[in-house]
């Protein structure tokens, strides 16, 4: 294994035996974890085919920016605190699965960005979101009204 060593941080960057270690730094700890290649199975197959559209459909810079904001406040969240979201992206995906989890007939695989705009869904702004109870009420979360938009 080579050790490297990124912002000054003492802290393993690398692979070795099977795993991957790396520093986090939102969690200011060195992370190791498995590394290992995905199984061929229809489960995969779909997620696989659900992940690709997703990244189709990446949001606009505005409502990336309401998820950061909204991320810091979330994070702070009492009953947050064990199951802390690290970046933007995983909070846009717990919106999105939560949306087709609560909404009858949205398939993630298929969804376009005129879907969200025509059926006017629960992830077009943030603050829909929290109304919709995909996400927790923050302090002033009205404040998030950014439109998905796509990027």
């Amino acid at each position: 294994m080579k050790v490297r060593y990124h912002y000054g941080m003492k802290c393993f960057s690398g692979q070795l035996d099977g795993g991957v270690y790396y520093y986090h730094p939102v969690l200011r700890q060195c992370i190791m974890r498995k590394s290992g290649q995905a199984q061929r199975n229809p489960s995969a197959e779909r997620t696989k085919a659900v992940m690709a559209n997703l990244k189709k459909l990446r949001p606009a810079p505005g409502y990336i920016q309401n998820l950061n904001d909204y991320l810091m406040q979330y994070n702070a969240l009492k009953e947050m605190r064990q199951t802390r979201l690290l970046n933007w992206s995983n909070l846009w995906l717990k919106i999105m699965f939560g949306m087709q989890k609560a909404e009858a007939g949205i398939d993630l695989a298929t969804l376009t960005l005129a879907d969200i705009l025509e059926d006017d869904l629960p992830c077009r702004t943030l603050k829909k979101a929290v109304e919709a109870g995909l996400l927790p009420e923050v302090k002033n979360y009205e404040r998030f009204v950014e439109e998905y938009g796509g990027g």
